[in-house]
């Protein structure tokens, strides 16, 4: 009995989110915001960090044409409780900001962090490979 005891012990203590959740997609891949369809973000690993790029397409200013305002690599650690910590990788600032992050199979919900006059807004995205 003690035995027993000790088995359904260590199985219950090894069965974690992860485990039970057999349909979850690799974060790394590219996704596309459902709404615009222009915004992109792609998650890799960049030397040894994570990483995310987004591509938000061009505008012009200045007479120039340039990515839109936002668009670069960030780099990204996963919080438990769903949220993000992302840094700007081309901003002078080394503090990370957390933001809202879910992920439901092939569909991501983040709260919006390239544009600081909509706070809490939140964009869907949808993987495409």
């Amino acid at each position: 009995m003690k035995y027993g005891l000790l088995i359904i012990w260590a199985v219950l203590i090894s069965c974690t989110d992860e485990h039970l959740n057999m349909n979850q997609v690799s974060l790394e891949g590219k996704w596309v915001d459902i709404n615009t369809t222009t915004d992109t973000l792609s998650f890799e690993i960049f030397g040894d960090r994570d990483s995310m790029v987004l591509e938000r397409g061009k505008e012009t200013r200045d007479g120039f044409l340039l990515p839109k305002y936002g668009s670069g690599p960030y780099e990204y650690k996963l919080i438990s409780g769903e949220k993000i910590s992302l840094r700007w990788s081309l901003s002078s600032s080394s503090f990370f900001n957390d933001y809202y992050f879910k992920q439901e199979g092939n569909t991501l919900t983040v709260e919006e962090f390239f544009d600081t006059a909509t706070p809490g807004k939140l964009l869907t995205f949808k993987k495409i490979n």
